[in-house]
């Protein structure tokens, strides 16, 4: 495939704007990002940022730690090369476990590692990262700060709802194809709502929990092609809450992750990211998979409810959090496929239309990894061993053995 290949990405988040950004690295100029909404506005401007290095194992395990490495290196050089700062930190992760029904003072105890401001008794506490091995970043200045620097190169993010494509298709009619199908086939145009189409050699759908509704448009215009569709469907959003407290907070660098038992002896596993900015990020209560999702990502329901949990929890574990402002209270989709492992790769039976999704909470640590490979697969045909777990044909396989 050429630089000068048209490429269109579907989705704005991170994902997408990581792979836009790792093209436009390699050379190519003609890049468009289609966003239905705004650049990060989903999961990728609402997740806590988290990184771990060394928390999988096997080739998933090698591909998080090319990630977690390209993070730091980004990082520095926004910094040098472009003078934006996306909040990166190394941190020290401890896991608390907590009990609600006992005193809330802080055993005192020499060892701790606890800042003086957790002010929480903890049943126990272990150090699961360090500043070798886990890291924070804020999400939305990342990809938003990506795709400013996609625009200054040439590319393009266009705002507007994706609702289709139109193919071309080549007959073949062998022995064997006794159904007389077209085949291969190729996408020529992404049709968007109100707007002229987008011509492009390449597609890419990055469009995180949102990628099942891209499924009817290849039913729909292939009915041939059905199990294509299956791909997609492969993909739910799981739905998670989190809160923020605003400014004027801890800072040090710290990421805690709880085992909180309620009153009631409820077990739920809520996570506090202090941000250096002054910030306290504070997420939990996943709910199940739904492909019920809205249409627009800035109006994603949320349980008050959830939210409200989840700052007596801090509170609980910060009492200097109490008279502390909490400016934001949201919830976002996390993609999720069927059997836990992301697409990335080209659709099985196409050859110029591509997926990358179903990262789950991994999405932002593994994004530029994902840009990277997904561009030297694009661009050089080659496939590392963790895109070869990833690659999308093992749901039409399983779709067309039904």
């Amino acid at each position: 495939m050429s630089n000068s290949s048209r490429i269109c990405i579907i989705g704005g988040g991170i994902i997408g704007v990581s792979i836009g950004f790792h093209l436009s690295e390699a050379g190519c100029t003609n890049v468009t990002i289609v966003e239905r909404t705004n650049i990060a506005c989903a999961a990728s401007g609402r997740a806590g940022g988290f990184l771990a290095k060394n928390w999988r194992t096997g080739a998933e395990g090698k591909f998080s730690e090319l990630s977690f490495q390209a993070h730091n290196d980004l990082a520095k050089r926004l910094k040098e090369e472009f003078s934006t700062d996306v909040m990166y930190r190394r941190l020290t992760t401890l896991n608390l476990s907590i009990n609600e029904a006992e005193s809330s003072t802080k055993r005192t105890d020499s060892k701790s590692t606890l800042p003086k401001w957790v002010t929480t008794e903890v049943d126990e506490q272990e150090t699961i990262g360090n500043e070798e091995t886990t890291a924070q970043i804020h999400p939305g200045l990342l990809t938003n700060a990506l795709a400013k620097i996609l625009e200054n190169r040439g590319g393009r993010i266009v705002i507007g709802k994706a609702n289709g494509f139109l193919f071309e298709t080549i007959p073949t009619h062998t022995d064997r194809d006794v159904h007389h199908q077209t085949s291969p086939v190729r996408a020529l145009k992404l049709l968007i709502e109100n707007q002229d189409p987008i011509e492009a050699d390449i597609f890419i759908l990055a469009m995180g929990p949102w990628t099942y509704q891209a499924a009817p448009w290849f039913r729909d215009a292939m009915v041939f092609k059905e199990n294509i569709s299956h791909q997609l469907d492969a993909i739910s959003g799981v739905k998670a809450h989190s809160i923020i407290f605003k400014g004027n907070q801890p800072t040090e660098p710290y990421a805690f992750f709880l085992a909180y038992e309620s009153n009631d002896g409820t077990m739920t596993d809520p996570e506090i990211y202090p941000r250096p900015n002054g910030d306290i990020y504070v997420c939990g209560f996943g709910e199940k998979p739904s492909q019920e999702l809205p249409d627009d990502a800035n109006a994603v329901p949320i349980n008050e409810k959830s939210c409200d949990r989840l700052r007596d929890i801090a509170v609980r574990v910060a009492s200097t959090l109490k008279d502390a402002n909490v400016e934001t209270r949201q919830g976002c989709y996390l993609p999720q496929s069927n059997d836990g492992i992301p697409l990335i790769g080209r659709l099985y039976g196409l050859n110029n239309v591509y997926i990358a999704t179903g990262h789950s909470c991994w999405g932002i640590l593994n994004s530029l990894a994902t840009g990277a490979q997904l561009t030297q697969l694009i661009l050089k045909d080659e496939m590392s061993p963790y895109l070869k777990q990833c690659d999308p044909k093992r749901f039409f396989q399983r779709a067309s053995h039904e």
